[in-house]
C-alpha cells in the first residue's frame, strides 16, 4: 500500500476545500464565523500584532478560547484549557493544579521557546524556561489567545508560539455583579472561587480569589493553591483611562513519589512556588485614530524544590537537594497605535530588567546562579488592506542583554477567496531565550505557514494549515551544553466545527508533526507525531442543560530507555483516548439568578496517557459542584 506524504495529504485537503467554495453574501461572512464560535469583528484578537483586529486579518494560525468555553470545562487551571487546543500537548496531567508543561506543534516550553503572557507580562523563567500552566487559575480569564508558530516580530522571545491570557475587565453595565463557585471530588479535591465586579462614577473594579486543594489523586501529588487578583480602571475626566492590576498565586505541591523495588529506591519530591505581578497602564487617544499607551510592570517568581530519597540508615526519607530560585522583572513599555482594522501601524519600545538567583540550600559550596539582564526592544507591525487582500509586515529589534542581539521579520497576508473562504500565510524569523545557567546566545527559527479557512460547505467550518519550522542553535539543557543542534519541524493541522443542529454540535482537530534532526537525519523522539482533539456537545437553553464530551489523543513517539542492560526502564503509555464528560445544569432555566450545578467524570475509561511511568496520569475520578451568578 502506497503511503501518502503528510505534506501531500495537506495539499489535497486544501484543494478539496477550494473546490467546494460557494458564493454567499459578503456581509454575512463574520456573522457566520461567529455562529461557529470564531472570534469575529466585534471581539478582535490582539495576539498576532499587539493591535486588536478581526480574525479575517490575521495571517498566523490562531486559536481563541473564551471564558464561556472555560466554564463549560469546569476547569481548575490553565493547563486543562490548553489540553483542549488542537496542536497543543500538555504533559504531567495528574492532580488538578499540579506541575505541568506543554508544547505547540512539537515546540516545548521546557526550552523557553513559548511565550506565556498574563496581562501582557511574561510568566516564564530564565532558568529552564518552564512556564507551568498548572499553576494559573482560570476564573479571572476573559479569553486565551494562542498563536502557533514564531511571533518574535511582535512579541520578542516567541520562537515556538505565544499563549496570551487576557484577564477580565470590570463589568460596565452595573455597579455590582459576581460569581461564586464550589466543587468537591475524590481525595478531598475541592475548588472554591469567587468574583466581584462593577463600575460606578467612572471607576471600575474586578476582584477574584480562590483556593484549590487536593490530598493528591496519586501518591505525594497533593495541591494547595491560593490565588488573589484585582483590577481597577478609571476613566479620566477629559479622555483616556488608567488601569491597575495585581496578581498573587501561591502553591504547595507534591511532585511525585516513586518506589523502585529493584533498587530499594524511594524518591519523594515537592515544591513551594509563588508568582506575583502588577501593572499600571495609561491609555490616551491623541486623536480618534491615534492612541498612546504607557505601561509599567513588576513581577516576582519564587520557587523552592525539594528532592528527597530513602536514607537506608534511618529507613526514612531525607532531603538530598533543596533548590531555591528567585527571579525579579521590572520594566516598562510604550505603544503608539494609528489607524483602524483595515490600515494601521503599531510601534513600540520595551525595556526589561531581570535578575535571577538559584542555589542549593543544602550545599552552600555548590553551584550558585546570580545573573542580571537588561533588554531593550523596538518594534513596528502594520496592517494594509487593498480590497480582499490584507498585507501584514512586521519588524522588531531586540537588544537582548546576551552575547547576541536579534532582528526579526515577518510578512503575512490574508485573502478572501469568494465570500466564505480565507487564505492566509506568513513567513517569519524568531528567537527563544537561552537557559540562564548554560548559554548566552538565543536559539533561532525560520518559519513558514500557509492555510485556508472556509464555510463554503453548509453548516460546516473547516480550517487547514501547513507549517514548517527550521530551528538552529538549540542547546539541550539536560545534555552536553557545548553541543548545538539544528532541527526541522513540519506538518499540518486540520480543524472542523459544525453549526449546532437541535443543540448538538461537533468540533475536532488533528495535528501531524514530523520532527527531524538535521544533524543525524533521524526523527526526534519525545515529540508528539499525532495529536487529536475531539468534542461532542449538546446545549439546550430551555432545559438549562449543557453537556460536553471531550477526547484527547496523542502518539508521543517515545520508547523505553534506561541503563545498558535494561534493568530498569522508563515506560511510556499513550495509545488510548482520554475521554472526559462535563455536565452543566441550570436548576431553574428561566431564572437568571438560578444556581447552576456541574458534574465531571474525568478519564471515563481509565486511559493511560503519560510519557514516563514516574509521572503516570490519574485514572477515572469524579467531581461535582455548584456556581451562582448575580
Amino acid at each position: 500500500m502506497r503511503t501518502v506524504h503528510p505534506v501531500r495529504a495537506a495539499l489535497i485537503f486544501l484543494t478539496l476545500i477550494l473546490c467546494l467554495v460557494t458564493r454567499v453574501r459578503a456581509d454575512q461572512f463574520d456573522d457566520r464565523l461567529n455562529v461557529l464560535d470564531l472570534v469575529a469583528a466585534e471581539k478582535p484578537v490582539v495576539t498576532a500584532s499587539r493591535s486588536p483586529r478581526p480574525i479575517s486579518k490575521i495571517a498566523e494560525n490562531v486559536t481563541v478560547i473564551t471564558s464561556d468555553e472555560i466554564a463549560r470545562l469546569n476547569a481548575h487551571s490553565l493547563s486543562e484549557v490548553l489540553q483542549t487546543v488542537p496542536g497543543l500537548y500538555v504533559q504531567n496531567t495528574r492532580t488538578p493544579g499540579d506541575f505541568t508543561f506543554f508544547g505547540i506543534q512539537g515546540q516545548t516550553d521546557a526550552y523557553a521557546t513559548i511565550l506565556l503572557l498574563v496581562d501582557g507580562i511574561d510568566q516564564g523563567t530564565l532558568v529552564q524556561g518552564f512556564i507551568d500552566p498548572g499553576m494559573f487559575p482560570v476564573q479571572n480569564i476573559d479569553r486565551v489567545e494562542i498563536i502557533k508558530g514564531a511571533a518574535s516580530a511582535a512579541w520578542g522571545p516567541a520562537l515556538g508560539g505565544v499563549v496570551n491570557v487576557v484577564t477580565k475587565n470590570p463589568e460596565t453595565s452595573r455597579p455590582v455583579s459576581g460569581t461564586a463557585s464550589a466543587s468537591y471530588g475524590e481525595k478531598k479535591t475541592s475548588d472554591l472561587s469567587a468574583e466581584l465586579s462593577g463600575t460606578s462614577n467612572g471607576i471600575g473594579y474586578y476582584l477574584s480569589g480562590g483556593n484549590l486543594h487536593s490530598d493528591g489523586l496519586l501518591p505525594n501529588n497533593g495541591t494547595n493553591r491560593n490565588s488573589l487578583y484585582a483590577k481597577l480602571t478609571y476613566d479620566l475626566p477629559s479622555r483616556g483611562n488608567l488601569a491597575f492590576g495585581i496578581s498573587n498565586i501561591e502553591t504547595r505541591r507534591g511532585l511525585l513519589e516513586v518506589y523502585d523495588l529493584d533498587f530499594d529506591y524511594v524518591e519523594h519530591d515537592s515544591t513551594n512556588t509563588r508568582r506575583y505581578h502588577s501593572f499600571l497602564t495609561f491609555s490616551y487617544p491623541l486623536r480618534p485614530d491615534l492612541t498612546l499607551e504607557i505601561t509599567a510592570h513588576d513581577s516576582k517568581f519564587h520557587n523552592q524544590t525539594v528532592f528527597g530519597s530513602l536514607d537506608e540508615t534511618t529507613n526514612s526519607i531525607g532531603n538530598n537537594t533543596d533548590y531555591v530560585l528567585d527571579q525579579k522583572n521590572t520594566g516598562g513599555k510604550t505603544r503608539l497605535t494609528w489607524g483602524d482594522s483595515r490600515r494601521n501601524l503599531v510601534t513600540g519600545v520595551e525595556y526589561l530588567h531581570s535578575s535571577v538567583t538559584e542555589k542549593n540550600r543544602l550545599d552552600p559550596t555548590g553551584s550558585v546562579l546570580d545573573r542580571e539582564r537588561d533588554s531593550l526592544s523596538l518594534y513596528a507591525n502594520a496592517t494594509y488592506s487593498i480590497g480582499d487582500l490584507t498585507l501584514l509586515p512586521g519588524i522588531r529589534y531586540d537588544k537582548t542583554g546576551l552575547d547576541e542581539d536579534t532582528t526579526n521579520y515577518t510578512i503575512g497576508a490574508t485573502y478572501r477567496l469568494g465570500d466564505a473562504t480565507l487564505l492566509r500565510g506568513y513567513w517569519a524569523t524568531g528567537y527563544g531565550m537561552p537557559n540562564a545557567l548554560l548559554k548566552s546566545v538565543p536559539a533561532r527559527v525560520r518559519t513558514f505557514q500557509a492555510g485556508i479557512e472556509s464555510e463554503a460547505v453548509p453548516y460546516l467550518w473547516l480550517k487547514g494549515t501547513y507549517f514548517y519550522n527550521h530551528i538552529w542553535h538549540i542547546q539541550d539543557y539536560f545534555g552536553n551544553p557545548d553541543v548545538y543542534a539544528t532541527n526541522d519541524y513540519q506538518g499540518f493541522e486540520l480543524e472542523a466545527r459544525t453549526v449546532p443542529i437541535a443543540g448538538v454540535s461537533f468540533k475536532g482537530g488533528y495535528t501531524f508533526t514530523d520532527a527531524q534532526s538535521k544533524d543525524t537525519g533521524q526523527r526526534i523522539k519525545e515529540v508528539p507525531v499525532h495529536l487529536a482533539k475531539l468534542a461532542l456537545s449538546y446545549d439546550n437553553p430551555t432545559l438549562g442543560t449543557d453537556l460536553l464530551l471531550s477526547g484527547n489523543y496523542a502518539w508521543l513517539n517515545m520508547e523505553y530507555w534506561g541503563d545498558a542492560d535494561q534493568s530498569w526502564r522508563h515506560r511510556a503509555h499513550y495509545k488510548p483516548i482520554i475521554w472526559n464528560l462535563h455536565l452543566n445544569q441550570k436548576l431553574i432555566p428561566e431564572k437568571e439568578l438560578s444556581p447552576e450545578f456541574f458534574f465531571n467524570v474525568n478519564n471515563i475509561f481509565n486511559g493511560s496517557h503519560y510519557w514516563d511511568y514516574w509521572y503516570k496520569n490519574t485514572g477515572r475520578w469524579l467531581e461535582g459542584g455548584v456556581r451562582f451568578r448575580f
